[in-house]
């Protein structure tokens, strides 16, 4: 999906005192009472140079054209909504307890990761502050950014990003309109009245779905699980395969990048368990709503939905089945997510909010003691990214990534002039360093594997 839209974006009138939260951003909501934060991290390297000044001036324009930055969070008599900051004193007091400038720290030092971990496991006080941290580093050239994830999910940084550097280039962006939360319209078919018949339909195909896999006996990459929801820490990498390289041989195999990718991970968790850890790795896979919609879709908010993609140890010795059956799970996947087959799993997710903030804290400890998240890795892809580079030369960035502290691990991708950037996320509790070192070496060595099929 192109980074902004809405005809880029519409003028902002009328704007809206309060906001509900959709199904998604209330459960991140209440994953807050058990984790140490629920955010977002974003890490932007810039090309250029620029001041901690003009830094500021940027981001505290970035809160005028997007209101959604300016909220916080405020009890109902049963649920929770975000109030918008209205007074102008209160928003600028609030806009310099988000926005730091933090010196002499260069890029890649222990130091740096040290900070971007701190800040990665720093909490928000949502009631009371902003839900957006902002760490500019001069030396390093780096802005670290710290988004609420009720605030936005991976589309709605990369809008923001663009707007930023679109100001960074002496060009006014345009407002970002407050979107109507709903995720419905990407989730059911109109007319809703049917919504009910849409649910069963979907109900079966989930039943049918469990029944072929409740013999499976899933990863769990842990090498010491543990009961609780931990501090967590992240390791980024630069492939040395790049998107030249990588994409034909892609195409050649009659998959998406994506696919080659998740087909990589896959065998190099293989190789890294064996057989009586299991026999299937199972890869959560997100998906952005915003294609489904039937209507004009939002830009700035929370519309992702996820699914889990299996790959068998049994196909080990035969990597191109293992690829072609990755493809097809994933364009099922996508299939029903066009079709609008996928409300049953929403629908469960959305009763269980139901429940209330504390009840459905309480249920992922629960899920958390008795290990029951039902994959071994969390997949998510930015792309192709060089739309971002698209703005002008004076502000430029030499890569960008985000990622989200986790319950297990999390890989993150993107790529900037054909240089992938990757990123795993990891609790500290459950895995050493080394062991996400080991990890992404592997899963190069797994690359450099496929890479060599012969079709």
């Amino acid at each position: 999906m192109p980074v902004l839209c809405h005809e880029e974006a519409i003028c902002l009138k009328n704007v809206k005192k309060y906001i509900k939260l959709n199904k998604s951003e209330f459960l991140y909501l209440a994953v807050e009472d058990v984790a140490p934060s629920v955010s977002q991290l974003i890490t932007l390297r810039l090309k250029t140079k620029h001041s901690p000044e003009k830094m500021h001036t940027a981001f505290r324009h970035m809160f005028d054209l997007y209101p959604r930055l300016k909220c916080i969070v405020k009890p109902t008599l049963f649920s929770y909504r975000l109030e918008i900051i209205d007074n102008d004193l209160q928003l600028d007091m609030l806009f310099e307890n988000s926005f730091k400038v933090q010196n002499n720290i260069r890029f890649d030092t222990e130091e740096f990761t040290g900070y971007r971990r701190d800040l990665l496991n720093e909490s928000f006080t949502l009631q009371h502050s902003l839900p957006i941290k902002i760490r500019f580093l001069p030396e390093a050239s780096v802005i670290f950014i710290s988004i609420h994830h009720i605030t936005c999910d991976g589309i709605g940084w990369l809008n923001l990003t663009a707007s930023l550097l679109s100001y960074l280039n002496g060009k006014e962006p345009s407002p970002i309109p407050i979107d109507d939360p709903s995720m419905v319209p990407g989730v059911f078919k109109r007319p809703y009245i049917t919504a009910p018949i849409q649910i069963l339909g979907s109900y079966f195909l989930h039943r049918k779905d469990k029944k072929k896999t409740c013999r499976d006996k899933m990863i769990n990459p842990s090498p010491k699980p543990v009961g609780f929801i931990g501090f967590t820490d992240m390791h980024q990498h630069y492939l040395k395969y790049n998107l030249s390289k990588l994409k034909p041989k892609a195409k050649e195999l009659g998959c998406s990048l994506n696919t080659f990718f998740m087909t990589a991970i896959t065998r190099a968790l293989f190789e890294m368990h064996g057989e009586e850890d299991g026999d299937t790795v199972g890869i959560r896979l997100s998906y952005d709503l915003r294609p489904y919609f039937d209507k004009k879709p939002p830009l700035f908010g929370n519309y992702v939905i996820s699914s889990i993609l299996r790959a068998y140890r049994k196909n080990m010795d035969d990597p191109k089945l293992m690829v072609r059956n990755i493809q097809l799970q994933l364009k099922e996947a996508i299939d029903r997510l066009k079709k609008k087959k996928l409300t049953y799993p929403w629908f469960i997710d959305r009763v269980f909010a139901l429940l209330g903030k504390k009840n459905y804290s309480r249920g992922i400890m629960m899920a958390k003691k008795n290990s029951l998240f039902r994959s071994t890795i969390h997949f998510s892809t930015g792309g192709s990214i060089d739309r971002l580079n698209d703005f002008g030369k004076k502000a430029q960035l030499l890569d960008a990534i985000a990622t989200v502290p986790t319950f297990g691990l999390f890989m993150t991708m993107s790529n900037i002039n054909g240089i992938f950037n990757i990123n795993i996320s990891y609790p500290t509790t459950e895995f050493a360093k080394d062991n996400i070192i080991n990890l992404i070496s592997a899963f190069e060595n797994e690359l450099g594997i496929l890479l060599k099929i012969q079709v």
